[in-house]
């Protein structure tokens, strides 16, 4: 892999883990057999979660991102030590071990939770037999030592914590066909309850709206939040879910999916999405409204020469109901003008998005709010 494509895959993580507004993801139905019991993993992660990232390809995490320029800087992963711990370790039990982890675990879960610092997270994996030992294993060799766990017991539930380095602990939670593990104690517990009081994600009509199916070697992020900003209050926010779906190359990656809510906040966010203003200046386009963006489209293709930016823009859909156009670079300088469009990640971080273009475009569909947001490096 060339290092300027290894350098683009650190900034495309950390856009997908903290751009679309959540810090850092919803999640969906997985099936694990043990001992021939069906875990719907889904009906242990709790309703308020405010992200989830899902994904069946665990190689990726394990081999991709300890590879990335960026990774140890910018990569939420990177930086939620549990994962680092878990992923960093695994890789030689997926190679070497045909009935340890590799293929009972390559399916992984993670929810994230407020505050959404880098320990409010809990990870969820597939295993068969002997699959919690194994993370357990590979845990003890990252910090270099053997401990006892302690045992607690929760509304009839055992949930072990091991002490890792001077001040930090893991709290390991086992079913039968599935694994939690988290930094949080709390959050293992709420997971307990999520499954006992039935309140968790699978019990969010919404959120089960907004799942969809997916192919293999997918990774998909459903966020707790509007496409944009703008086109939901924050009371609103809390009952809106959005997908989006992780696709890579080697210039550019995007993040396509849509925007759900409950019946009563549709009509409100399409009328937000009607009522943007239009802004045309150097390397920024704001538009709204159907006719106008075909003509402008029409018209930008019409050109005799083409910028990277003027490509941007002819590659959107003429049917779109708004698009956006923003050279990064631009915004950087004066981000605070462009809190409505943007995620407050990348409000906050804007010198990391620097060296690319950002298209979003948003198009009504079927009582919905269909997005993509494509972001092309500049070479």
């Amino acid at each position: 892999m060339k290092f300027r494509t290894v350098a683009k895959l650190g900034i495309i993580l950390s856009v997908i883990l903290f751009c679309i507004g959540i810090g850092l993801y919803g999640f969906a139905q997985l099936s694990a057999t043990d001992k021939g019991q069906d875990v719907d993993v889904l009906s242990f992660v709790p309703q308020n979660s405010v992200g989830v990232l899902e994904t069946d390809n665990l190689e990726f995490f394990m081999n991709e991102i300890p590879q990335t320029a960026y990774a140890s800087q910018m990569d939420t992963l990177s930086r939620a030590g549990i994962t680092d711990a878990i992923f960093s370790d695994l890789s030689r039990y997926a190679v070497r071990s045909a009935h340890g982890l590799s293929g009972q675990m390559n399916h992984v879960l993670i929810s994230f939770h407020a505050p959404s610092t880098a320990q409010d997270i809990v990870v969820y994996f597939r295993v068969g037999k002997g699959g919690k030992e194994k993370v357990v294993d590979a845990i003890c060799e990252k910090y270099g030592v053997n401990f006892t766990p302690k045992k607690e017991t929760y509304r009839g539930e055992k949930i072990e914590i091991y002490p890792i380095g001077a001040s930090n602990f893991v709290a390991v939670y086992e079913e039968s066909g599935f694994l939690a593990v988290s930094y949080q104690k709390r959050l293992i517990e709420d997971v307990i309850d999520a499954k006992r009081d039935n309140l968790s994600l699978r019990n969010d009509s919404i959120f089960n709206a907004v799942y969809r199916d997916k192919s293999t070697n997918f990774m998909t992020l459903y966020g707790r939040v509007p496409s944009l900003p703008l086109l939901a209050s924050a009371e609103d926010r809390q009952h809106c879910w959005s997908e989006f779906d992780i696709h890579l190359n080697s210039d550019v990656f995007y993040l396509s999916g849509g925007m759900y809510e409950p019946d009563s906040c549709i009509q409100k966010s399409v009328d937000l999405l009607h009522g943007i203003n239009e802004i045309k200046e150097d390397s920024l386009l704001v538009l709204s409204g159907t006719d106008k963006i075909a003509s402008y489209i029409s018209g930008v293709i019409a050109l005799p020469s083409h910028s990277l930016f003027d490509e941007c823009v002819s590659n959107l859909s003429r049917d779109a109901s708004f698009i956006m156009v923003a050279d990064m670079d631009k915004v950087s300088r004066s981000p605070e003008l462009y809190s409505a469009y943007l995620s407050p990640f990348i409000l906050a971080h804007p010198n990391l998005f620097r060296s690319f273009i950002l298209s979003v475009q948003i198009t009504e569909v079927e009582n919905r709010l269909s997005h993509i947001f494509v972001f092309t490096y500049k070479d």
